[in-house]
């Protein structure tokens, strides 16, 4: 069994892009195998104007038509199976971040500009479980399940998304949603930017009292 893919918020990338790690693994597996002996490359892209990562399989190395970064690259001749048990998470993390941050920077939205929007947390799971407060008015929704989720919020209505410090989980998902046709930017700074600011939190739903 493959280890699991570290940091966890690649994970979640790969789970939203994909269904699941599992399900990556196994479509990068395939299209591995799809090459034959052939000389190529299969690739793992982060599209910015979809807000997601894709597989891309190409024979000539030619840069992605759509604008895509490339965040991993298998290239064939090899074994494509100990290339994925072998992948060094963290710099392709990395590339996965810059590319993320570069991409969505013109859609933040400051802690002043989110009156009247849609107001979505999208911590990742494990971190919602273990909090205690979001910012008022807010409802969570998992980011890994956004492709479930987007066609649920009302067309026309302006949606804000927050994770914990405002990187590429906000940043990401307020991509995905744009990418569905909705008004979303996410929030500047996460909830912990928020809290730093000396702005009110909410309890979390089945949680008694409040923090402010």
């Amino acid at each position: 069994m493959d280890a699991p893919v570290r940091p966890p918020a690649m994970a979640l990338a790969l789970a939203a892009s994909f269904g699941s790690v599992e399900r990556w693994r196994e479509a990068f597996v395939a299209m591995g195998y799809s090459l034959g002996e052939t000389p190529g490359q299969v690739l793992l892209v982060f599209r910015p104007q979809e807000g997601m990562l894709v597989h891309r399989r190409t024979t000539d190395r030619a840069p992605d038509p759509a604008g895509g970064i490339t965040i991993l690259a298998f290239d064939n001749p090899g074994d494509i199976e100990s290339f994925v048990a072998g992948i060094d998470w963290n710099p392709a993390y990395e590339r996965y971040q810059e590319a993320v941050h570069a991409a969505s920077e013109a859609f933040g939205a400051d802690q002043d500009e989110i009156a009247g929007a849609l107001l979505l947390d999208v911590r990742r799971a494990g971190v919602f479980e273990q909090a205690s407060s979001m910012i008022p008015g807010a409802r969570w929704q998992d980011p890994a399940a956004v492709a479930r989720w987007a066609g649920e919020l009302p067309a026309g209505r302006e949606v804000v998304v927050y994770c914990v410090y405002g990187h590429e989980v906000g940043r990401a998902t307020a991509m995905r949603l744009r990418a569905a046709g909705l008004k979303a930017r996410y929030l500047r700074g996460g909830i912990d930017g928020w809290q730093s600011a000396g702005r009110p939190l909410a309890a979390k739903p089945g949680r008694e009292g409040s923090t402010s």
